[in-house]
């Protein structure tokens, strides 16, 4: 993780231009990890928004890691995002032996040394994590987590403006299409 405040500022400027940059879902999310990631100098960074059970996380945007590594299996809700999820980062720092990793050895092989979790928050609701991945053992600082803390923050607005932006889309194309409401009539 990079340890210059100014670094840090920096850094989330030019996530914030890119998360703004555009409305497209994915998009939106694709740029929030790899911004995250390059930005850190890290492994890799994730996106994971609940399933509407409220149970697994799905990994719904990644970079720096491997495809194997990300499908390799579901993540309980209840394991190591637990406390992400009441609202509170969680700190891994060796992926290899912490016992709140659901898959170790997958870890280790995809060289992953330390994790962190914070959680993302629309409307007052943890709807998700954002994960940090480095591949040397990392102790992060009060810095390190409140720069990804303000990362989730945006990523949290930049989730809820897509939400909108799509709900609103569909209404309108919902409305054109209407047989009852022809807006060309005289």
């Amino acid at each position: 993780m990079k340890d210059n405040e100014f670094t840090y500022f920096s850094a989330f400027i030019q996530i914030a231009k890119a998360i703004s940059s555009s409305i497209d879902f994915k998009t939106v999310l694709h740029r929030i990890v790899k911004n995250t990631c390059e930005m850190t100098d890290s492994k890799g960074c994730t996106l994971m928004l609940l399933d509407e059970t409220g149970e697994t996380l799905d990994v719904t945007s990644f970079y720096g890691l491997s495809d194997q590594y990300v499908r390799k299996g579901p993540l309980s809700a209840d394991k190591s995002i637990a406390d992400t999820l009441e609202g509170k980062p969680v700190i891994i720092e060796n992926a290899a032996s912490d016992p709140r990793i659901h898959y170790p050895e997958e870890a280790s092989r995809e060289g992953i040394a330390s994790i962190v979790s914070v959680p993302v928050v629309v409307r007052g609701r943890t709807v998700g994590v954002l994960r940090l991945y480095t591949s040397v053992p990392c102790c992060f600082s009060r810095d390190d987590i409140d720069f990804l803390s303000a990362v989730a923050a945006q990523s949290g607005l930049a989730l809820e403006n897509a939400r909108l932006y799509e709900q609103m889309k569909l209404n309108y194309e919902r409305l054109t299409a209407s047989p009852a409401l022809n807006l060309h009539q005289e």
